[in-house]
């Protein structure tokens, strides 16, 4: 009984965990890609 109780608070705390790493990693891939978008610049 114990065990499943255990599997089942690290399952309730690494998926949350797990999605939001995977968030981070999927904005910050840009900023490591070496790709360079140009900046806008206004024309007023």
């Amino acid at each position: 009984m114990k065990t499943i109780s255990l599997l089942i608070a690290w399952t309730w705390v690494a998926l949350p965990l797990s999605w939001g790493v995977y968030q981070s990693v999927k904005k910050s891939a840009p900023l490591f890609s070496g790709e360079s978008k140009p900046v806008p610049t206004s024309t007023k």
